[in-house]
């Protein structure tokens, strides 16, 4: 069977046509989960006005500091208009909750920064946008587009294609495809192919075989979309993908070549400060895009809010430990409450969140006696501790922290804290998910009513999100 032939089967197989389409959470029609109706890219630019996460930040700050009932709800569905924006604004952590009204972060403050300063170009601000954005947790999926960028290659890899040569197909898209360009031209590149199937669907490696295919195959398949596009038919799989006005557009191709370079890049680099960071995640961006690297490092640079920021960020995506702050004593009842509070997303904050779960630790262990919270159900092994003579046990967040920004009121409080044997501690992370879905299920018994009442409201299905448990 020939490389268009195979195409137009997959293309007439409703369910793999859906698959391939479709921007839904289960299908594989988008490489980024934040696509959708008002984020067709990260920051797009429609006459002079920012799109994307600018339009979704303008739209929450809009109501910041009010209280969500009196939020403006459309006239047709009865849903909040900002309800569209919550998720992307929470999951980025530009906003959050504070005293039941949505505020601005220190990532917020600076992302705020970034739009209104007047010196740094649109694609300045992309990259400054990006870097931003590089910690957030969408789809629940901590470092998100750093660990999308991963599946990607993998993948790809997988289909034949070495690193070298996904870069290279991204780099030859982003020069080619200009603001100008047509929709034909996008369809004449095989990088489109790469972000477009680069997932298998019905044990079917599609991407793999357009990889061992011929020029002339490939020329074939490309001809025969352009046409079906240019002629308004939209019945074959890319056709129907970027038909006018749909969620997917020749921006959001573009912006996920550039992103997923520009991240593979900094993956790739010798990451060993802050400083290295950002000097190579500038270089891959030029690689691309004109920018003034002056301008841009004195914005990441500028002041002490800009650089803490950016550098929580670098801990984050590097999965390295914040510096500590060294304290003389234990903290306060009310110490622990007021400090666990604190901003996430800036040096200070993180810090501060750092001693309260230093302190949390401690107690976790004290209230439980030094048993496993699992002991009932489980055959827990202990060991002595040569520190403090009692069981071994380590500490487990149960709401995992990466997630906290999920929440309307601070999970750093004692409930959510929960001391386990070592043994109990890697299973839940490690084991099967039928093994760890039971623990899970478990604790959540032991703590529903505990963590209920300190307005942390989760239920199972959100729990199994966070533990990549596949329901």
């Amino acid at each position: 069977m020939s490389l268009l032939d195979l195409y137009k089967n997959l293309s007439s197989n409703s369910f793999v046509h859906d698959y391939y389409v479709s921007t839904g959470a289960k299908s594989a029609g988008k490489v980024f989960s934040f696509i959708n109706t008002n984020y067709r890219g990260i920051l797009t630019l429609r006459g002079n006005e920012l799109q994307g996460f600018a339009k979704g930040f303008r739209v929450m700050e809009s109501v910041e500091g009010k209280p969500r009932s009196i939020w403006d709800r459309s006239t047709v569905t009865n849903q909040e208009k900002q309800k569209q924006h919550v998720v992307n604004m929470r999951q980025s952590e530009l906003f959050r909750v504070v005293d039941d009204t949505y505020q601005k972060t220190s990532r917020g403050i600076v992302f705020k920064k970034m739009l209104d300063d007047q010196n740094l170009t649109y694609y300045e601000k992309k990259f400054v946008c990006l870097l931003l954005l590089l910690a957030g947790y969408f789809s629940y999926i901590p470092n998100y587009i750093i660990e999308q960028t991963k599946l990607l290659f993998s993948r790809c890899n997988d289909a034949g294609y070495h690193d070298d040569q996904v870069l290279n197909l991204q780099k030859d898209f982003i020069k080619c495809i200009r603001d100008n360009s047509e929709m034909r031209e996008v369809f004449q590149h095989d990088y489109l192919y790469l972000d477009s199937f680069y997932r298998k669907c019905d044990d079917i490696d599609f991407l793999s075989i357009y990889n061992k295919s011929t020029i002339k195959e490939k020329d074939d398949l490309k001809l025969f979309i352009q046409n079906n596009y240019e002629m308004h038919r939209y019945d074959c799989i890319l056709s129907h993908k970027f038909k006018p006005a749909g969620n997917y557009t020749k921006n959001t191709v573009v912006d996920n070549a550039w992103i997923l370079f520009v991240s593979k890049r900094i993956i790739e680099g010798n990451n060993k400060n802050f400083d290295e960071f950002i000097k190579n995640a500038i270089l891959a961006y030029r690689e691309l895009y004109d920018i003034d690297e002056k301008r841009v490092r004195s914005f990441i640079y500028d002041t002490d809010k800009n650089r803490s920021v950016f550098n929580i960020i670098y801990y984050r995506i590097m999965n390295l430990p914040i510096p500590t702050m060294q304290v003389s004593r234990g903290l306060t009842h009310e110490e622990i409450k007021e400090l666990s509070s604190s901003d996430a997303t800036d040096v200070n904050g993180a810090q501060a969140l750092d001693m309260v779960s230093s302190e949390l630790k401690k107690l976790a262990k004290l209230y439980t006696n030094y048993t496993c919270a699992l002991e009932e159900c489980e055959m827990c092994k202990y060991f002595t501790s040569k520190e403090s003579g009692n069981n071994y046990l380590e500490i487990h967040h149960f709401i995992p922290k990466e997630f906290a920004n999920d929440f309307d009121t601070p999970i750093e409080i004692l409930d959510n804290y929960v001391a386990l044997c070592p043994n109990c501690h890697r299973k839940i992370h490690l084991a099967v998910d039928n093994e760890r879905k039971h623990m899970i299920n478990t604790l959540y018994n032991q703590r529903k009513e505990k963590l209920d009442k300190h307005g942390l409201h989760i239920d199972l299905s959100q729990l199994y999100d966070y533990y990549r448990i596949d329901t």
